[in-house]
Parts: C-alpha cells; sequence; structure tokens
C-alpha cells in the first residue's frame, strides 16, 4: 500500500469510529441504561434531516521506517450545515480550511463549497505552499477568491437523491434498513461511564466515555459487506485484524437529552508501531459537534459565479 495511502486509512478509521459511536453499557440514569441511551441517540440520527456540523481533524503521524516522507501532521477543518429533507432539493453548506505538512513541504488553504438544485458553486479562497511547494502566480490570479459554478443536469440530481438517504427512516432503502439494524444492535464500545451533564450546541447533553471495541467493529464491517453483496475474504478480514491490532481508540460521546440524538463525538486514535516498523504510527484526534437539527437550511447563491471552464477540467482528468 502506497505510504500516503496508509496514513489517510489509519486516519480515516477515526472518522468512521465517528458514525458508529453508539450502542454501548454503562451505569443507569434514571430509568434508562447508558446503553439504551446511547443506542436511541444512534438510531434517532436516521430521523434528522437537516443540521449544521462542526468536523475537527488533527493529526501527527510518522511515517514507515526508512520511507519518505518521514512525518506528517495536519489540522483541519470543515463547517457547515445539510439539509436532505427533499430529495428533489438538497441543501450543502461547506467551508473547509486547514494545513498539511509532510516533512518541510505542504501548505495551507480555504474553501467555500455550496450546492443547491440546479447547481454547485465552488470558492477556492486561499491557497499557499510551504517549503519547496509553490503556487504560480497565474494560477493564483485566475482562480483564487472568485466564484465557480458547475450546472447540475436533472439526471445527476435525480441520480444523487437515490444514493443519500434522505427524509427519516422511512426514506432508508431496503439495505440501509438493515444496515441501521445491525448499527443498533453492535456496541462499538465497552467500558462507557457517565460522566454527566455538559451544552453542547445550546441543549442539555448527557456526557459517556469509552473505549472503541476492534473486534465488534471488525465484525460489523464484515456483516455490511455481507448486506452489500461484497462477503470479505479470509485473506482481507486476516489483513483489517493485523491494522486494527495496532490502533487503540478511546472518546467522549454526548446524547442530547431533549431531542435525544448523539450531538458530539469526540477522541483520539493512536495507532502504534508495527513490529516490522512498515506502517505509518502516530496519533489523531477528531472533534465532531451536531446542532440545529431539523431547521431550514438556506444557500446563498453567489453572485457573479463563472461556469467551470469544462475544457480545463479535461485536461486535469476529470
Amino acid at each position: 500500500m502506497h505510504k500516503f495511502s496508509k496514513m489517510l486509512t489509519a486516519s480515516g478509521l477515526v472518522v468512521l469510529s465517528i458514525g458508529m459511536a453508539g450502542c454501548q453499557s454503562g451505569p443507569l440514569l434514571g430509568s434508562e441504561s447508558a446503553e439504551l441511551v446511547l443506542q436511541k441517540g444512534v438510531a434517532k440520527l436516521a430521523d434528522v434531516t437537516s443540521y449544521t456540523y462542526d468536523l475537527g481533524l488533527k493529526g501527527d503521524l510518522k511515517g514507515p521506517e526508512g520511507e519518505v516522507p518521514a512525518n506528517v501532521n495536519f489540522d483541519l477543518n470543515m463547517k457547515g450545515n445539510v439539509e436532505l429533507k427533499d430529495p428533489k432539493d438538497p441543501k450543502f453548506n461547506l467551508k473547509v480550511s486547514g494545513n498539511m505538512m509532510a516533512d518541510k513541504d505542504g501548505g495551507s488553504g480555504e474553501l467555500d463549497f455550496r450546492l443547491n438544485k440546479t447547481a454547485l458553486f465552488l470558492n477556492l479562497m486561499k491557497l499557499e505552499g510551504k517549503g519547496t511547494v509553490t503556487i504560480p502566480e497565474e494560477m493564483k490570479t485566475q482562480l483564487i477568491g472568485k466564484w465557480w459554478t458547475l450546472a447540475i443536469p436533472p439526471a445527476a440530481l435525480e441520480e444523487m437523491a437515490k444514493s443519500l438517504p434522505q427524509g427519516g427512516s422511512e426514506s432508508l432503502t431496503p439495505e440501509q434498513k438493515k444496515i441501521k439494524a445491525l448499527v443498533e444492535e453492535t456496541k462499538f464500545f465497552k467500558n462507557v461511564q457517565y460522566k454527566g451533564n455538559e451544552n453542547v450546541g445550546g441543549e442539555s447533553s448527557s456526557h459517556y466515555t469509552g473505549d472503541f471495541d476492534k473486534v465488534a467493529f471488525m465484525d460489523f464491517v464484515a456483516k455490511v459487506g455481507e448486506i452489500q453483496g461484497k462477503a470479505m475474504s479470509d485473506a482481507e478480514k486476516t489483513q483489517m485484524k493485523a491494522m486494527m491490532d495496532n490502533m487503540e481508540f478511546g472518546g467522549d460521546i454526548y446524547v442530547a437529552q431533549n431531542s435525544g440524538v448523539l450531538n458530539k463525538v469526540k477522541g483520539s486514535l493512536t495507532i502504534k508501531d508495527s513490529a516490522d516498523k512498515t506502517s505509518p504510527s502516530g496519533v489523531v484526534t477528531v472533534e465532531l459537534m451536531l446542532s440545529d437539527l431539523n431547521k431550514s437550511v438556506v444557500v446563498e447563491v453567489p453572485a457573479n459565479a463563472q461556469a467551470i471552464p469544462m475544457d480545463a477540467l479535461g485536461g486535469l482528468g476529470l
């Protein structure tokens, strides 16, 4: 596996674990156990049709021994809101900012992305290189700080709508319903403890801590593959186990008390050195907060947005 792919795979496991955090056991809270509170918190996410999100990712990774880059560091933030209430009228707002360094080379940037039922809009607001990475002045003049747009053909919009679960649990496909049921019955965390109440996004929320259950996660991944008709081979299962044996994840999970929805997850993924030193190691931290559940989202159409030149995209192989 390419060295960058290894690092991205390791980091991606943290993001994947965010959506899975939810079927744990713990102390009693009133008439419901912590396990039941968390199970319901995850299940209710399927009925959330709009939300504001704020996701932060930070990583400090060491590459495989003898390979370059020797170190990769990144600090990324993604925030915005989404509304999928009407499959024919999706609404997305996303702002991405951050920086990444591979040894002494890298860069930083900011991106604003918007989408409605007619078009997508893109603004590369900032892009700077560091070390030996330089951004040509011509590119800065032509692309950076300008709004670009690309019309969405009706057929493409229809295909996108089919791929996204929208409108709540009743709109899930039979396959998605099976996966949702599997999430509800799987205990992804162990050693769960109730820590008290905290304010999350303006709503009083119950706070829990727990350790990622790698065995339960691997079993979940295998069963999802079976549901999707892509069963894992024994070799793939062995490879996944070897990768998971070198990782540990511990985190905090929050459930809003009024809505009962899981609304925050934060934690750290520690990637240990493998015995043969051929895999990346280090720590990746993640924090995700959801708020403004089921509130209307507005996508502001930028004035004077220019059409993306398709011939230029073709030159990039897109």
